[in-house]
């Protein structure tokens, strides 16, 4: 049976996998690449195989490696919660926890939550990881965050999943304050008529190569549109700045609006609230939990919710 000497050799092998390189494992790792290279070599020959493909960039692991994969981070995963029992045990919770959530939560949201945990857990590190929608989940289930703030548009909750509604948010476009799209008078109640969009290039958040973001997608369907993107990018400012530009319609959900940079542009509802992009936390029920991921999925949950939402009813 191969033999595993060292925890190091697990942890450098998971970080080369989440950051798609030797150099960028190094880095988060506070390591020389020629020690992060040394330990997964020294790994593949007590496994007696290849677990990372270097013939692709971003490398990944191999076949031996997919399947070696999920069985590194439980054992990782299982030595913290070991250290976190005896802190807490102690009185003193302390460890990592890693959120997984899209750019507009975690600058519009979680900075107050992690100031209020920091303010009494001094000793809980929490590291924020951005993605979109699509990435959200699958994230969290295979381990490479403990907690994923995301919509429900592409990830409904699951039975393996333990996920709580937070908050409904519009969604909004963002245009030059000249743009024929803007009514006369005052945007009503409702929200601007989505059918105004329909006549204009959309410019929406899209990761490389697909059509749209299951969140904008979502509400294109609500509103019984379908219409292709003009152009897309994974950045809401991204998208504000193409509208700035004039090369169409930028459509967001509110709170990537809200902490993008929009001087000198109109910022108007679409739709109605029913239509718009419900937002939930979730966490893995397979595995057991750490006194640090209760502190700060608790702390999600008693959170305010940020302006310009609907929060969801209270959780019980």
């Amino acid at each position: 049976m191969a033999r595993i000497e060292q925890i190091d050799w697990l942890e450098t092998f998971v970080a080369v996998i989440d950051h798609g390189s030797f150099s960028g494992a190094a880095r988060a790792l506070h390591r020389a690449q020629s020690r992060v290279s040394t330990h997964v070599a020294t790994l593949e020959k007590a496994l007696g195989g290849t677990l990372v493909d270097r013939s692709h960039r971003p490398i990944g692991p191999t076949e031996l490696g997919t399947a070696f994969l999920p069985h590194a981070r439980a054992v990782l995963a299982a030595l913290e919660r070991g250290v976190e029992a005896v802190d807490a045990h102690a009185g003193t919770p302390r460890g990592r926890v890693v959120i997984g959530c899209h750019p507009s939560v975690s600058a519009g949201f979680l900075p107050g939550v992690l100031a209020a945990v920091h303010a009494v857990h001094p000793f809980v590190r929490v590291e924020l990881t951005e993605h979109t929608t699509p990435d959200l989940v699958s994230g969290l289930l295979t381990g490479r965050f403990q907690i994923a703030i995301h919509s429900l548009a592409a990830d409904p909750p699951s039975a393996e999943l333990q996920s709580i509604h937070l908050w409904t948010e519009p969604f909004v476009a963002v245009v030059p304050p000249d743009h024929p799209i803007l009514p006369d008078d005052e945007v009503p109640p409702g929200g601007l008529d989505p059918r105004a969009i329909a006549e204009h290039p959309l410019i929406a958040i899209a990761q490389p190569g697909t059509t749209v973001d299951p969140d904008t997608g979502s509400a294109l369907s609500a509103w019984g549109l379908e219409l292709p993107l003009a152009w897309q990018s994974e950045q809401p400012q991204s998208v504000v700045n193409l509208a700035r530009a004039g090369l169409g319609v930028g459509v967001l959900n509110a709170l990537a609006a809200a902490i993008s940079d929009t001087s000198g542009m109109a910022v108007v509802p679409v739709g109605t609230l029913e239509a718009g992009r419900q937002v939930a936390v979730t966490r893995d029920r397979r595995s057991a939990s750490s006194p640090s991921v209760d502190v700060v999925f608790r702390a999600i949950l008693e959170a305010a919710p940020p302006p310009g939402v609907q929060p969801a009813r209270p959780h019980g």
